[in-house]
Protein backbone atom coordinates (compact mmCIF):
# COMPACT_ATOMS: atom_id res chain seq x y z
CA UNK A 1 0.00 0.00 0.00
CA UNK A 2 2.50 2.06 0.69
CA UNK A 3 4.71 1.45 -2.48
CA UNK A 4 1.36 2.55 -4.42
CA UNK A 5 1.42 5.43 -2.37
CA UNK A 6 4.52 6.69 -3.43
CA UNK A 7 4.18 5.90 -6.64
CA UNK A 8 1.26 7.69 -6.71
CA UNK A 9 2.98 11.15 -5.34
CA UNK A 10 5.62 10.60 -7.67
CA UNK A 11 3.33 11.25 -10.48
CA UNK A 12 1.81 14.27 -8.77
CA UNK A 13 4.57 15.48 -8.34
CA UNK A 14 6.15 15.13 -12.21
CA UNK A 15 2.30 16.50 -13.39
CA UNK A 16 2.74 19.47 -11.13
CA UNK A 17 6.72 19.88 -13.01
CA UNK A 18 4.98 19.65 -16.06
CA UNK A 19 2.61 21.91 -15.34
CA UNK A 20 5.60 24.35 -14.03
CA UNK A 21 7.56 23.94 -17.56
CA UNK A 22 4.54 24.53 -19.90
CA UNK A 23 3.33 27.33 -17.81
CA UNK A 24 7.12 28.84 -18.20
CA UNK A 25 7.40 27.67 -21.57
CA UNK A 26 5.16 28.48 -23.99
CA UNK A 27 5.98 32.20 -23.34
CA UNK A 28 9.33 31.55 -24.53
CA UNK A 29 7.68 29.65 -27.72
CA UNK A 30 5.17 32.69 -28.40
CA UNK A 31 8.23 34.72 -28.21
CA UNK A 32 10.66 32.38 -30.50
CA UNK A 33 7.67 32.66 -33.03
CA UNK A 34 7.37 36.12 -33.11
CA UNK A 35 11.26 36.72 -33.35
CA UNK A 36 11.27 34.09 -36.58
CA UNK A 37 8.97 36.60 -37.74
CA UNK A 38 10.53 39.73 -36.99
CA UNK A 39 14.55 39.28 -36.50
CA UNK A 40 16.53 41.02 -33.57
CA UNK A 41 18.36 43.68 -35.08
CA UNK A 42 22.29 42.86 -35.35
CA UNK A 43 24.68 44.07 -32.81
CA UNK A 44 27.49 45.99 -33.39
CA UNK A 45 30.24 44.14 -33.86
CA UNK A 46 32.22 47.49 -35.05
CA UNK A 47 36.18 47.07 -34.18
CA UNK A 48 35.50 43.69 -32.72
CA UNK A 49 38.33 41.25 -33.30
CA UNK A 50 37.11 38.02 -34.75
CA UNK A 51 39.42 35.13 -35.06
CA UNK A 52 38.39 32.56 -37.78
CA UNK A 53 40.01 28.75 -38.56
CA UNK A 54 40.30 27.68 -41.56
CA UNK A 55 39.55 30.92 -43.09
CA UNK A 56 42.16 30.69 -45.68
CA UNK A 57 39.40 29.88 -48.56
CA UNK A 58 35.82 28.72 -48.76
CA UNK A 59 33.47 29.12 -46.04
CA UNK A 60 36.09 30.66 -43.88
CA UNK A 61 36.84 33.21 -46.15
CA UNK A 62 33.50 34.38 -47.19
CA UNK A 63 32.60 34.72 -43.46
CA UNK A 64 35.76 36.89 -43.01
CA UNK A 65 34.56 39.53 -45.82
CA UNK A 66 31.54 39.34 -44.35
CA UNK A 67 32.04 40.27 -41.18
CA UNK A 68 34.72 42.72 -42.02
CA UNK A 69 31.97 44.97 -43.83
CA UNK A 70 30.61 44.82 -40.70
CA UNK A 71 33.78 46.70 -39.23
CA UNK A 72 35.02 43.44 -37.42
CA UNK A 73 39.25 42.92 -37.12
CA UNK A 74 40.12 39.70 -38.73
CA UNK A 75 42.63 37.59 -37.18
CA UNK A 76 42.59 34.38 -40.31
CA UNK A 77 43.82 30.74 -39.23
CA UNK A 78 44.63 28.03 -41.48
CA UNK A 79 47.14 25.34 -42.55
CA UNK A 80 47.53 27.08 -45.98
CA UNK A 81 49.65 30.45 -44.75
CA UNK A 82 49.44 31.52 -48.18
CA UNK A 83 45.64 31.21 -48.66
CA UNK A 84 45.53 33.34 -45.30
CA UNK A 85 47.71 35.62 -46.42
CA UNK A 86 45.86 35.66 -49.55
CA UNK A 87 42.67 36.56 -47.59
CA UNK A 88 44.12 38.88 -45.32
CA UNK A 89 44.94 41.04 -48.66
CA UNK A 90 41.25 40.99 -48.79
CA UNK A 91 40.44 41.90 -46.04
CA UNK A 92 42.38 44.93 -45.63
CA UNK A 93 41.09 45.77 -49.09
CA UNK A 94 38.02 46.74 -46.55
CA UNK A 95 40.12 48.98 -44.31
CA UNK A 96 39.82 46.40 -41.43
CA UNK A 97 42.97 45.17 -40.32
CA UNK A 98 44.18 41.47 -41.01
CA UNK A 99 46.38 39.15 -39.74
CA UNK A 100 47.36 35.39 -40.59
CA UNK A 101 49.19 32.61 -38.73
CA UNK A 102 49.69 28.92 -40.07
CA UNK A 103 48.05 26.67 -37.34
CA UNK A 104 47.10 22.78 -36.87
CA UNK A 105 44.23 23.39 -34.79
CA UNK A 106 44.43 20.00 -33.76
CA UNK A 107 47.16 20.45 -31.77
CA UNK A 108 46.44 21.45 -28.62
CA UNK A 109 50.13 23.16 -28.06
CA UNK A 110 50.12 25.58 -31.23
CA UNK A 111 46.20 26.92 -30.33
CA UNK A 112 47.88 27.46 -26.94
CA UNK A 113 51.26 29.53 -28.68
CA UNK A 114 48.21 30.85 -31.00
CA UNK A 115 45.71 32.38 -28.74
CA UNK A 116 48.89 33.78 -26.57
CA UNK A 117 50.16 35.24 -29.07
CA UNK A 118 47.24 36.98 -30.37
CA UNK A 119 46.49 38.17 -27.15
CA UNK A 120 49.34 39.75 -26.70
CA UNK A 121 50.36 41.28 -29.94
CA UNK A 122 46.82 42.20 -31.11
CA UNK A 123 44.45 42.07 -28.55
CA UNK A 124 41.35 39.71 -26.63
CA UNK A 125 39.10 37.86 -29.03
CA UNK A 126 35.76 38.88 -29.17
CA UNK A 127 34.20 36.49 -31.56
CA UNK A 128 35.32 33.04 -32.38
CA UNK A 129 34.66 31.25 -35.20
CA UNK A 130 35.62 27.19 -35.20
CA UNK A 131 35.25 26.78 -39.00
CA UNK A 132 38.18 24.41 -39.87
CA UNK A 133 37.23 20.59 -40.85
CA UNK A 134 37.73 17.69 -43.22
CA UNK A 135 35.21 16.14 -44.68
CA UNK A 136 35.71 11.95 -46.34
CA UNK A 137 32.71 10.32 -48.29
CA UNK A 138 33.48 6.83 -46.95
CA UNK A 139 31.62 4.19 -45.64
CA UNK A 140 33.12 2.99 -42.67
CA UNK A 141 34.86 -0.25 -43.77
CA UNK A 142 36.37 2.11 -46.79
CA UNK A 143 38.19 4.22 -44.45
CA UNK A 144 41.58 3.83 -42.91
CA UNK A 145 42.52 4.19 -39.66
CA UNK A 146 44.45 7.28 -40.52
CA UNK A 147 42.36 8.84 -41.70
CA UNK A 148 39.60 9.08 -39.17
CA UNK A 149 42.38 9.66 -36.31
CA UNK A 150 42.78 12.76 -38.44
CA UNK A 151 39.03 13.69 -39.12
CA UNK A 152 38.35 13.47 -35.50
CA UNK A 153 41.30 15.46 -34.38
CA UNK A 154 40.64 18.30 -36.54
CA UNK A 155 36.81 18.51 -36.80
CA UNK A 156 36.12 17.50 -33.00
CA UNK A 157 39.91 17.87 -31.33
CA UNK A 158 40.44 20.95 -32.71
CA UNK A 159 36.79 22.75 -31.79
CA UNK A 160 37.79 21.82 -28.32
CA UNK A 161 41.31 22.63 -28.25
CA UNK A 162 40.12 26.70 -29.60
CA UNK A 163 37.41 26.86 -27.49
CA UNK A 164 39.15 25.95 -24.38
CA UNK A 165 41.92 28.16 -24.81
CA UNK A 166 39.62 31.38 -26.01
CA UNK A 167 37.00 30.68 -22.94
CA UNK A 168 38.24 31.29 -20.48
CA UNK A 169 39.68 34.65 -21.42
CA UNK A 170 36.35 35.06 -22.47
CA UNK A 171 35.49 34.53 -18.80
CA UNK A 172 37.64 36.39 -17.54
CA UNK A 173 36.86 39.55 -19.10
CA UNK A 174 33.32 38.45 -19.12
CA UNK A 175 32.35 38.60 -23.14
CA UNK A 176 32.71 36.70 -25.72
CA UNK A 177 30.64 34.48 -28.49
CA UNK A 178 31.89 31.47 -29.60
CA UNK A 179 30.84 29.79 -33.00
CA UNK A 180 31.17 26.11 -34.54
CA UNK A 181 30.10 25.57 -37.59
CA UNK A 182 29.07 22.26 -37.50
CA UNK A 183 26.80 19.86 -39.77
CA UNK A 184 22.81 19.31 -41.15
CA UNK A 185 24.86 15.84 -41.08
CA UNK A 186 24.95 16.27 -37.49
CA UNK A 187 21.54 16.11 -37.07
CA UNK A 188 20.30 13.96 -39.87
CA UNK A 189 23.26 11.10 -39.49
CA UNK A 190 24.76 10.74 -43.75
CA UNK A 191 25.43 6.95 -44.28
CA UNK A 192 27.77 7.51 -47.11
CA UNK A 193 30.17 10.17 -45.12
CA UNK A 194 30.11 7.88 -41.63
CA UNK A 195 33.07 9.18 -39.90
CA UNK A 196 32.50 13.08 -41.22
CA UNK A 197 28.84 12.57 -40.30
CA UNK A 198 30.24 11.03 -36.67
CA UNK A 199 32.01 14.18 -36.07
CA UNK A 200 29.22 16.82 -36.60
CA UNK A 201 27.15 14.92 -34.19
CA UNK A 202 29.94 15.50 -31.47
CA UNK A 203 30.35 19.09 -32.83
CA UNK A 204 26.50 20.03 -31.79
CA UNK A 205 26.25 17.69 -28.76
CA UNK A 206 29.77 19.36 -28.08
CA UNK A 207 28.19 23.10 -28.44
CA UNK A 208 25.03 22.26 -26.63
CA UNK A 209 27.24 21.41 -23.70
CA UNK A 210 29.53 24.42 -23.64
CA UNK A 211 25.96 26.76 -23.32
CA UNK A 212 24.30 24.40 -20.54
CA UNK A 213 27.51 24.87 -18.69
CA UNK A 214 27.91 28.82 -19.04
CA UNK A 215 24.45 29.03 -18.03
CA UNK A 216 24.61 26.91 -15.11
CA UNK A 217 27.83 29.46 -14.63
CA UNK A 218 26.24 32.46 -14.86
CA UNK A 219 27.54 33.55 -17.78
CA UNK A 220 24.80 32.77 -19.98
CA UNK A 221 23.86 36.70 -21.08
CA UNK A 222 28.00 37.48 -21.02
CA UNK A 223 28.91 34.68 -23.84
CA UNK A 224 27.08 33.65 -26.44
CA UNK A 225 27.66 30.73 -28.75
CA UNK A 226 25.84 29.94 -31.78
CA UNK A 227 26.18 26.37 -33.90
CA UNK A 228 25.68 26.60 -37.35
CA UNK A 229 24.62 23.26 -39.36
CA UNK A 230 24.55 23.82 -43.01
CA UNK A 231 23.49 21.61 -46.21
CA UNK A 232 26.25 20.38 -48.43
CA UNK A 233 27.99 23.88 -49.72
CA UNK A 234 29.85 23.63 -52.97
CA UNK A 235 32.84 24.74 -51.65
CA UNK A 236 35.46 22.08 -53.19
CA UNK A 237 35.43 20.02 -56.63
CA UNK A 238 35.39 17.30 -54.91
CA UNK A 239 32.10 17.63 -53.44
CA UNK A 240 30.01 19.00 -56.11
CA UNK A 241 31.62 16.07 -58.46
CA UNK A 242 30.34 13.55 -55.68
CA UNK A 243 26.69 15.11 -55.31
CA UNK A 244 26.14 14.40 -58.69
CA UNK A 245 22.43 14.21 -57.99
CA UNK A 246 21.15 15.65 -55.22
CA UNK A 247 18.01 16.25 -54.28
CA UNK A 248 18.27 20.12 -53.18
CA UNK A 249 20.54 22.71 -54.69
CA UNK A 250 23.84 22.94 -53.74
CA UNK A 251 23.96 25.99 -51.09
CA UNK A 252 26.79 28.84 -52.02
CA UNK A 253 29.10 30.18 -49.88
CA UNK A 254 27.86 33.88 -49.97
CA UNK A 255 24.51 32.33 -48.84
CA UNK A 256 26.09 30.08 -46.35
CA UNK A 257 28.42 32.92 -45.04
CA UNK A 258 25.84 35.52 -45.17
CA UNK A 259 22.96 33.26 -43.39
CA UNK A 260 25.93 32.28 -40.75
CA UNK A 261 26.58 36.03 -39.79
CA UNK A 262 23.20 37.32 -39.45
CA UNK A 263 22.42 34.26 -37.12
CA UNK A 264 25.76 35.16 -35.05
CA UNK A 265 24.87 39.10 -35.18
CA UNK A 266 21.42 37.91 -33.87
CA UNK A 267 23.03 35.97 -30.68
CA UNK A 268 21.24 33.05 -32.43
CA UNK A 269 21.77 29.74 -30.45
CA UNK A 270 21.26 27.67 -33.29
CA UNK A 271 21.18 28.55 -37.51
CA UNK A 272 20.17 25.90 -40.00
CA UNK A 273 21.45 26.77 -43.53
CA UNK A 274 19.13 26.81 -45.48
CA UNK A 275 16.40 28.15 -41.95
CA UNK A 276 13.49 25.41 -42.36
CA UNK A 277 15.50 22.17 -43.68
CA UNK A 278 16.67 21.45 -39.36
CA UNK A 279 13.13 21.68 -38.74
CA UNK A 280 11.90 19.50 -41.11
CA UNK A 281 14.57 16.74 -40.04
CA UNK A 282 13.86 17.05 -36.59
CA UNK A 283 9.83 16.38 -37.21
CA UNK A 284 11.05 13.18 -38.96
CA UNK A 285 12.93 12.04 -35.90
CA UNK A 286 9.55 11.99 -34.22
CA UNK A 287 8.40 8.75 -36.33
CA UNK A 288 9.13 5.38 -36.11
CA UNK A 289 12.79 4.18 -38.14
CA UNK A 290 10.65 3.19 -41.06
CA UNK A 291 9.20 5.89 -41.79
CA UNK A 292 12.39 8.14 -41.37
CA UNK A 293 13.95 5.54 -43.75
CA UNK A 294 11.08 6.49 -46.42
CA UNK A 295 12.20 10.23 -45.79
CA UNK A 296 15.55 9.15 -46.62
CA UNK A 297 14.45 7.40 -49.69
CA UNK A 298 11.39 9.57 -51.22
CA UNK A 299 12.25 12.95 -49.84
CA UNK A 300 15.85 13.14 -49.17
CA UNK A 301 16.43 10.25 -52.80
CA UNK A 302 19.87 9.48 -50.52
CA UNK A 303 19.98 5.98 -52.28
CA UNK A 304 20.65 8.02 -55.42
CA UNK A 305 23.74 9.10 -53.61
CA UNK A 306 24.55 5.55 -52.23
CA UNK A 307 25.01 4.77 -56.09
CA UNK A 308 27.48 7.08 -56.64
CA UNK A 309 30.00 5.00 -53.98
Amino acid sequence: MSFKFELLVEACLLVKDVIIVLVLGIPIIFQRLFNALFPNEFKNVTGQLVLITGGGGGLGREMALNLASHGCNIVIVDVNLKAAKETCEELRGKNVSAYAYQVDVSSYDEVQVLIDTVYREIGPVDILINNAGLIQFTFLNDTTVENVHRLIDVNVKGYIWTTKVVLEKMMDRKRGHIVAISSLSGVHAFPWAVVYSTSKFAVNGFMAAVAEQLRLQGYADQIQTTCVCPYYIATRKDIVDFLQKPRFELLTTKYTARTTVEGILRNESFVSVPPLMDFGLKISQFFPLKVQQLVRDHIMREYELHSAL
